[in-house]
């Protein structure tokens, strides 16, 4: 376990974490904003606070003698130095006196952005927090670049602290695509949000338009403009109960992020909130692209987040569209498993269609007790048995997978497991209420 996440250490003695670390990055000079804000947050949520700093190695294109030869001992000094200059900082801001743990002091020798991410695993940091410098072009483009580079590698959130950002916010905005990686942002914002904080949530689309309009695709736009307010609806129940914030829908037709950037000049944002990732290689660039621009242009604090983790990723796909299909053989076994532990011991009924022997019903009321993936083989197992935990009777393998789907209702409750393989399909469902006599055909 990391020392930062192992106590913490203050004038009251010692007690457990509650929470993973932040980790606040500041630079050879300057800092102390974003200090006190880390500080702030990481008292706020009992959090340890870990602050880092990088020792970048010289230009490339250096020819001074003193960067010809990075000789160890040298890079000890600047480490020395580094760590002297920021512990000073620290000691002149009070935060080695204040009630509560002691900052921990990182350096490192190396490119920030990979060096950052780096430490961040190390020490199992929740968020890391960098300065983005004050809102003019020669400062934000070297230091978005820094923090841009962070967020490529990262596996944490990543804060950029606006010059004269508030400890908490007061007033954020999150792009949304209405896709788990935005959803997954804007939960990650909740908790930077002060009490009676404000929360716009903004989508801006691009109707569908070609150099002959048409009625069929007038349809299209008017059809997906009517799907919004319902998907703004399961967007905030995604979020789940946010009683100490006002959350309001803004549904824009444009540029991403433009629209976004205004809505949150207009609204005097505290913050911006977006996703980094997408799901295929189109999103990502676009994402990217998107929350780069975002980076660039704010004249506030910027949080960008990872894409969320596969299980939670599936989840708020079903949340969102009622259904998740997987073709990446890499997810099946974590989706199966998480499968299971929703759906353990629900009675089931199971179908296949097979090209060789038709459609036919395997088995009914018998409970479902475990699945598994064998990528070596790309096999799944779908087991069953009777209840009271007794042992499993009946099992399906299916041989050659090509992918599998999963479809909730409107309460997040699994439906129906469709599994497609070189053979046919296999559909799994639940019974409201167990079968009299279970009934199961032969083993397959």
């Amino acid at each position: 376990m990391p020392d930062a996440t192992r106590e913490l250490s203050g004038r009251n003695g010692t007690r457990q974490a509650t929470r993973p670390p932040i980790l606040v990055a500041i630079g050879s000079t300057g800092g102390a904003h974003t200090l006190r804000v880390a500080r702030a947050s990481a008292m706020r949520d009992a959090s340890p606070l870990v602050v880092a700093s990088i020792v970048e190695p010289p230009p490339v294109y250096s020819f001074e003698a003193r960067n010809a030869l990075l000789l160890p001992w040298l890079v000890d000094q600047q480490i020395a130095e580094r760590r002297a200059s920021v512990e000073e900082r620290l000691r002149w801001l009070g935060l080695d006196q204040e009630l509560g743990p002691v900052p921990q002091v990182e350096v490192r020798y190396g490119e920030v952005g990979t060096t950052l991410a780096e430490m961040a695993r190390d020490v199992d940091a929740r968020l890391i927090m960098m300065g983005i410098g004050p809102y003019a072009v020669r400062h934000r483009l070297l230091s978005a670049g820094t923090v841009w580079a962070t967020c490529r590698r990262a596996t944490q959130p990543v804060l950029a602290v606006a010059e004269r950002a508030r400890e908490a916010a007061h007033v954020a905005v999150v792009a949304t695509d209405f896709s788990p990686e935005s959803i997954a942002a804007a939960r990650a914002a909740l908790l930077l949000l002060a009490d009676g904080a404000t929360l716009h949530l903004v989508h801006v689309w691009r109707p569908v338009s070609t150099a002959f309009p048409s009625a069929e695709l007038a349809q299209l736009n008017q059809r997906y403009a009517e799907s919004l307010p319902e998907q703004f609806h399961r967007f905030r129940t995604a979020l789940g109960r946010c009683e100490r914030i006002v959350v309001e829908e803004h549904a824009l037709e444009g540029s991403p992020a433009e629209l976004v950037l205004d809505v949150a000049r207009a609204k005097g944002a505290d913050l911006i909130v977006a996703g980094t990732h997408g799901r295929g290689m189109v999103e990502r660039w676009l994402l990217g692209s998107t929350s780069s621009a975002l980076l660039r242009g704010a004249e506030c604090s910027v949080l960008l987040t990872p894409p969320p983790r596969v299980a939670e990723r599936l989840a708020l796909v079903r949340h969102m569209e009622g259904t998740s299909s997987l073709r990446t053989p890499a997810e099946w076994d974590v989706e199966l498993s998480a499968f299971v532990r929703r759906n353990r011991d629900r009675p089931t009924k199971l179908e296949i269609d097979d090209p060789a022997i038709g459609a036919q019903v395997q088995e009914t009321g018998l409970v479902l007790t475990g699945a598994t993936y064998d990528a070596h083989d790309r096999r799944i197992a779908l087991m069953f048995g009777q209840r009271a935990g007794s042992a499993s009777h009946f099992t399906r393998t299916l041989g050659d997978v090509r992918s599998l789907a999963v479809s909730s209702d409107a309460r997040e409750v699994d439906r129906a497991l469709f599994i497609e393989s070189k053979s046919g399909g296999t559909l799994l469902t639940f019974l409201a209420e167990p079968a009299a006599h279970p009934v199961a055909s032969a083993i397959a």
